[in-house]
């Protein structure tokens, strides 16, 4: 007992010795020009101990006598120094070259961040460590004030979303941006996200310019990885992830019996006997014979999906040399059954500086292949057939005979043609290669000659086999699926010449850099098409097909640009900026006398922060930035505009005889030219301390000239309408954008808040005289109003019984049904478009106030581009652990939406969903948010303001939780690093919108035949040796 008793107190003085032994160490941390650094961290080196300077520079920390404290700040070299038992150490922290003069990649170049005069935006990359990302465009949504991404579905396969860069910017062409991968003209699907290095947005047309007529919807730089360190030593990087997912949104569908239920309600109101008996409801509803099924289409169809993902890449940086090679493996099966994608990539760069650096030569190679499968149609046709698909009908049907579930009903015959072998594949093969030389023959002097090549080949094939839907279960004709096939070969080659020259030149306070530049690229597509009918073989073997039902068809072109561009860049002093752009381009699209545009661009910076009387406020970088520009587009979709173009597949009647011959399809205009989109753009930037920045711009981007098709008449016998220049566009907005990064804070924890906010506001002010055009039944332009708005009746509520009078006041027994409702006076009259109205119909506005609803009564009820966007992004550490949360919405857009599922009944015998069901208007509860029932091709076809809903929404887009491994289970196992995290995307949606849809659409037309996007949940490993 007293030995115990001894040695608790030796352990106690033990520890007390050591606290005795720890010291308070104090003092000051300046720059080299004895400046104090306020805010400067401080960490006793191996531990979780740490402080942080007071806005004078001071600190003080407790730390053993043999300690290493480590000082570091945001700009500056990072200093280990020992204690060695002071009680005051004076630190002084060197400028960190590297990181003051960040370079950010712009056109055809690089600049320090400091002297950009553009709108230029860089991404971080470093989150994608710990997501399964299928794309680059996920990398980018809620990240860039000003550029919208919208998600279109979440199929394997189909990933590349919609981008927009400050709006819409033309009417009938590309309003995607363009993308350039290390010089070279590509798209964000060319490459894995694991392979970036970093990512430039250039938003304003100062910055685009430089491209010319590919630059008026933006344009997205990105460079991969070149090689790691300088040591030369090999680097070695692996990630691996498995995901599973599942739909974020379906809409919930009524049970058979609900169903039976609420037709006959919806026949009945429009005077129509019941289409199921009260015996029929009941064995629906008891599912006690199988001849009377409840099957919910959405739950045959869906699963849950999976994606697995494997990356190994191989790196090396010497003084003079760098390699990068890596491959990556993507399997995924969707969430539709029978959905499904594969991919294997890869990058490879290697580089080299010869004749003591005197010559850099560069060869670069990615490239894929691919494999996306479908079922019998394409995925949005199915998704439009499962939304039509009513709970009434069965999976299999039972034979009478032998009691067998043996044939699929007709619902299901995606599944059966599944089975049978059929389905639709797409197989991709893309290869793009590169290679430059850069010579610098003097100093400050630089040429470059840089050759590339992107080819792209791909085979689609759909294949249906012949097979037997449940019907009377005789092989008969009525139940016969006959088999087709359809095959398409695609070919197409870009390729790139750039010869460029740039020369630095200093003056004392002068800094001067030119550059000049040609360049040329050439694309020829080429593409073969055929498809036959009843093959006498289930296999997909034009051979076996019926002769009578070939079709055969092929296309082929070519065009190209020929391009002579500079650019000027001045500085005086550092402090006030100037650049000049202009690039002159040559396009094959236009005729002789419209093939040429010139693309200008001045832009102008003040670094305010740099002057004097700014000396005192040295923990301030302020930037004042101003720019005009103009920009082109060539982008339509025919390579000939200024040709009439024939078409080998039309055909004619002599006497009672169907030929083929040759007729014209799109008509020519020689006169069409350049649409020329011209942009003004005013903004700042501002950092404090190194940790608070904010960026802000405030732009107006007008297009005019703007290429779109319009109305000939009918008589010129053309299928495809000539472009013409017709019109003006405006986009004004505001950008901001926030950034937030925390010192060392106590016990080791850190974080980092990002923001971004977008106002935007769309207007057409001309459609060359034209009043407007339409685009679809819904949707038309008008001068004065958003491009593409919503185009319909406009709705007043929902018709009350307070609005009628009927004949048999008197006596209220009578039921509601059998009751003959008239309109009171003072509403306007309908029946033009539809029966006279009952209690529970939508109320048509008057608009222009004759007393009676027609066509004339059409205004515009919508607006599909959305006015506010935002993003933000969290990232959260402590000591080994990570949290990153990454948010992004819209506010102020609308979206149309009717057909299946959506309108009750549509094309009177589509299935119900649930919300209306429970919600719609009856007599004993009546409402205004959704009409009585009813079955009526007529209502399901007009387009009216009951059909438009608040888009707006917020979605948890990303949220990623990490741990890095120990120091010891590194060094046990030899490697550089090991973290292993989990990650949930579109993790939550929050919106008005209508349950079971997506709000994230496209222009905001929704229907039910759309895939929905995904939920997904991935645990994964990054390995560095």
């Amino acid at each position: 007992m007293r030995e115990n008793l001894l040695l608790v107190l030796l352990a106690g003085l033990c520890i007390n010795c050591a606290w005795g032994q720890e010291l308070t160490v104090s003092g000051t941390i300046t720059t080299a020009d004895g400046e104090p650094i306020p805010f400067a961290n401080i960490v006793v080196e191996g531990t979780a101990t740490g402080t942080v300077a007071n806005m004078d520079g001071a600190y003080s920390i407790t730390a053993a006598p043999d300690a290493v404290l480590v000082f570091s700040y945001v700009g500056y070299s990072k200093q280990k120094v020992n204690v060695d038992s002071r009680t005051e150490i004076n630190i002084q922290l060197e400028e960190d070259v590297a990181a003051l003069d960040e370079v950010v990649v712009i056109g055809y170049g690089t600049q320090k961040k400091a002297n950009l005069t553009g709108a230029v935006t860089s991404v971080s990359v470093d989150e994608v460590e710990g997501r399964a990302l299928s794309s680059v465009d996920q990398l980018l949504q809620g990240k860039v004030a000003g550029m919208g991404v919208v998600q279109n579905s979440g199929r394997p396969g189909d990933d590349m979303a919609e981008i927009r860069i400050r709006g819409v910017s033309s009417i009938d062409n590309n309003n995607q941006p363009l993308v350039i991968i290390d010089g070279v003209q590509g798209s964000l699907n060319d490459v894995s996200p694991n392979d970036i290095a970093s990512v430039s947005i250039l938003k304003d047309a100062a910055s685009a310019a430089i491209y010319g007529s590919r630059a008026s919807a933006g344009v997205i730089l990105i460079e991969t990885k070149k090689g790691n360190g300088g040591s030369g030593e090999l680097k070695v990087e692996y990630k691996g992830t498995f995901s599973v997912s599942q739909a974020t949104r379906l809409p919930g569908i009524v049970d058979s019996w609900t169903y039976a239920t609420l037709m006959n309600e919806a026949r009945q109101n429009v005077g129509q006997p019941a289409a199921f008996t009260e015996e029929s409801i009941e064995k629906y509803r008891s599912q006690t014979d199988p001849q009377y099924p409840n099957t919910d289409w959405y739950d045959v169809y869906f699963q849950q999906g999976t994606m697995q993902d494997h990356y190994v890449a191989l790196r090396a940086r010497g003084k003079n040399y760098g390699i990068s090679n890596s491959i990556s493996y993507k399997d995924q099966e969707g969430v539709l059954i029978g959905t499904g994608a594969n991919r294997l990539s890869f990058n490879s760069n290697l580089w080299g500086n010869f004749f003591n650096n005197k010559v850099t030569v560069s060869i670069g190679a990615n490239g894929y292949r691919d494999r996306v499968d479908e079922l019998t149609d394409r995925t949005n046709t199915v998704m439009a057939q499962i939304a039509g698909m009513i709970p009434t009908t069965f999976v299999r049907s039972n034979d009478p005979e032998t009691g067998e579930a043996n044939l699929y009903g007709y619902p299901a015959r995606y599944l059966a043609g599944k089975e049978l072998g059929g389905g639709t594949k797409t197989l991709g093969n893309q290869l793009n290669t590169r290679a430059s030389v850069e010579i610098t023959p003097v100093k400050n002097l630089k040429g470059k000659v840089l050759m590339a090549n992107n080819k792209l080949i791909s085979h689609y094939e759909n294949y249906s086999p012949e097979f037997y839907t449940a019907g009377d279960f005789l092989e008969s004709s009525t139940n016969k699926r006959l088999s087709s096939l359809e095959k398409q070969s695609l070919q197409r080659d870009r390729n790139t010449l750039l010869l460029s020259l740039e020369y630095a030149l200093s003056i004392g306070k002068h800094d001067m850099q030119f550059f000049a530049a040609h360049e040329k690229l050439e694309t020829i597509y080429k593409r073969d098409d055929g498809s036959v009918r009843e093959l006498s073989s289930n296999a997909p073997i034009f051979n076996f097909g019926d002769p009578n039902t070939f079709y055969l068809n092929s296309v082929a072109n070519e065009f190209a640009t020929a391009s002579y561009f500079g650019r000027f860049n001045y500085a005086f002093d550092g402090k006030y900026l100037l650049e000049f752009n202009f690039r002159r381009d040559g396009s094959s699209r236009f005729a002789e006398g419209n093939k040429w545009g010139n693309f200008p661009s001045l832009s102008l910076a003040w670094r305010v922060s740099e002057e004097k009387f700014m000396e005192k406020l040295d923990f301030m970088s302020l930037k004042l930035r101003g720019s005009w520009g103009r920009l082109g587009n060539q982008n339509i979709w025919t390579p000939y505009a200024f040709a009439d173009e024939m078409s080998g597949q039309e055909y004619y009647a002599f006497g009672n005889t169907i030929v083929p011959g040759r007729g014209t399809n799109l008509l020519a205009n020689r006169s069409v030219r350049w649409e020329t989109t011209e942009q003004v753009n005013i903004g700042f930037d501002l950092s404090l301390w190194n940790r608070l920045s904010l960026e802000a711009d405030v732009f107006r981007k007008k297009t005019y000239d703007i290429l779109a098709r319009v109305t000939v008449p009918p008589s010129l016998g053309v299928s495809t309408l000539p472009y013409q220049n017709i019109g003006t566009m405006i986009n004004k907005g505001v950008e901001v954008s926030v950034n937030y990064k925390s010192p060392y804070l106590a016990d080791g924890f850190n974080y980092a808040v990002s923001a971004n906010f977008t106002y935007l506001n769309n207007k057409l002010t001309d459609l060359g005289g034209l009043p407007f055009v339409d685009h679809t039944a819904n949707t038309r332009s008008v001068v004065g109003h958003p491009f593409s708005s919503f185009y319909g009746y406009k709705t007043e509520g929902i018709y009350q019984v307070s609005d009628f009078i009927w004949q048999s006041d008197s006596d209220p027994a009578i039921p509601h049904a059998e009751r003959e409702y008239i309109l009171k006076d003072g509403y306007a009259d309908q029946s033009g478009l539809m029966d006279n109205p009952a209690p529970g119909d939508i109320k048509l506005a008057d608009t222009n106030g004759d007393k009676a609803i027609t066509p004339d009564d059409r205004t515009l009820i919508g607006n599909p581009l959305p006015k506010y966007q935002y993003g933000f992004g969290i990232d959260l550490s402590y000591k080994r652990f990570g949290l990153n949360i990454i948010g992004q919405g819209v506010v102020g857009a609308d979206a149309y939406m009717n057909g299946n599922v959506i309108a009750p009944f549509f094309n009177t015998q589509g299935p119900l969903s649930k919300e209306i069901a429970n919600h719609h208007w009856t007599y004993e509860n009546p409402s205004n948010k959704y009409q009585r029932l009813y079955v009526d091709k007529t209502r399901d076809a007009l387009v009216t303001s009951y059909n438009i809903y608040d888009a707006s929404y917020f979605r948890l887009k990303s949220v990623q939780f990490s741990y890095d491994l120990p120091d010891k289970f590194i060094q046990l196992y030899k490697v550089d690093r090991c973290r292993i995290f989990f990650n949930a995307e579109n993790l939550l949606l929050l919106t008005p919108f209508v349950d079971g849809f997506d709000p994230e659409r496209s222009y905001n037309n929704v229907t039910a035949a759309f895939h929905p996007q995904v939920s997904s949940y991935t645990i994964g490993l990054n390995l560095n040796f």
